[in-house]
């Protein structure tokens, strides 16, 4: 009788552990340096983050689109004294209790969060795109892109507001510190002179990736090949920084996570968003609503 044996087995590229996952979270942390930065750009602002369990909670001011906890679990058990730091955090600051979690966090985390009444706000796909050792960098003719300047950073906080108003509305000072972070991707399409387009990211040296977020052109300027130009712009650079990986993060089978694939990235998982909201909170803010 003839031996059996087992098929080859190929080496799965790409394949995301619990490794590439806490290099791929970093994309949307908030550290350190980043407060530091946005703090000099824009002195006024309550920025804070705080360090638990392997993540970072950020609070970015009450009308802050994305004061979360990031990367919370990924690092091991997380207790209960660390959910309410977490809480605490947030609570004070007038805000929900948001944690971002990672399909590949502790499982203790899920525990907690079911235990005190947390609900899935959303879900977030993380995309992945492998970068090559040399990304070339072609725009389409009657498109020119440009790095922001202190002189260009009004025209493309603007635009990049415009460019997301029909799915929500952001202040535009929101955008302005993303230009000032460490590594920063800040970049303006124009076409006839006219800024039509706009984007941000940021490499992050200690984790090889690069985090894309912030794409937004303006409606009448769409199939143009703009968002493609400025995608080509911050992957050509990541190449350049010795990035292995591009990251962004979209709504799942939304309108950018489409065209993020039609561009070469591929799902690497998704994760939801978890909130606790405080009644005291919630109640001032329909009282607000009601005036």
């Amino acid at each position: 009788m003839s031996e059996i044996t087992a098929p080859a087995v190929e080496s799965l590229a790409d394949f995301v552990d619990l490794e590439l996952a806490r290099r791929l979270e970093m994309a949307e942390m908030i550290f350190p340096d980043c407060v530091e930065a946005l703090l000099r750009y824009s002195p006024s602002d309550p920025a804070e983050a705080l360090h638990v369990a392997g993540g970072i909670a950020f609070f970015g001011g009450v009308g802050y689109p994305a004061n979360q906890i990031v990367g919370m679990g990924l690092y091991g058990e997380v207790t209960a004294a660390e959910l309410d730091r977490v809480e605490e955090f947030f609570r004070s600051r007038g805000v929900a209790s948001t944690v971002v979690v990672s399909p590949l966090a502790h499982e203790s985390l899920r525990a907690l969060l079911g235990e005190r009444g947390y609900r899935i706000a959303e879900f977030n796909s993380v995309l992945i795109r492998r970068i090559d050792g040399e990304e070339p960098c072609t725009v389409p003719a009657g498109i020119t892109i440009e790095r922001v300047t202190p002189e260009t950073i009004q025209p493309w906080m603007r635009v990049i507001a415009a460019g997301f108003a029909q799915d929500i509305v952001v202040l535009e000072g929101v955008f302005g510190g993303f230009a000032a972070l460490p590594g920063a991707l800040p970049f303006l399409a124009r076409i006839e002179g006219k800024v039509v387009g706009g984007c941000g990211g940021r490499i992050i040296p200690e984790a090889r990736i690069a985090a894309l977020f912030g794409t937004a052109t303006l409606t009448e300027y769409r199939r143009r090949g703009v968002q493609t130009a400025l995608i080509a712009q911050r992957v050509h650079e990541a190449a350049k920084a010795g990035c292995e990986y591009a990251v962004v993060s979209t709504h799942p089978g939304s309108g950018s996570q489409r065209n993020m694939e039609r561009r070469g990235f591929r799902l690497a998982y998704t994760k939801a968003v978890m909130m606790r909201e405080w009644l005291e909170i919630a109640a001032a803010r329909d009282t607000n609503d009601g005036h």
